[in-house]
């Protein structure tokens, strides 16, 4: 589990003391989850994120040969792909 606690914002709670530090033994590894693979796609268009263009699908297109037609238009656009 991950945790990220941003004490910027959050207003102070009080004065008072220091919380002690204690070390906490790990609980090692229990094999219940295995790194697989690490997988990246390549692509000519750009990322979904900095694109000045974007062609965006979604349910009205229908089926997943009619949104073939947006990668294509997307393509021909040098475009990035959206979908809703």
């Amino acid at each position: 589990k991950v945790i990220s606690v941003r004490t910027s914002t959050f207003e102070a709670a009080g004065t008072g003391g220091s919380a002690p530090v204690e070390a906490a033994a790990s609980a090692g590894d229990k094999g219940l989850s295995s790194w697989v693979e690490d997988k990246v796609d390549s692509s000519d268009r750009p990322e979904l994120t900095s694109a000045k263009v974007i062609v965006s699908g979604g349910r009205g297109v229908g089926s997943e040969e009619n949104f073939a037609l947006i990668g294509a238009l997307a393509d021909k656009l040098g475009a990035a792909v959206g979908a809703s």
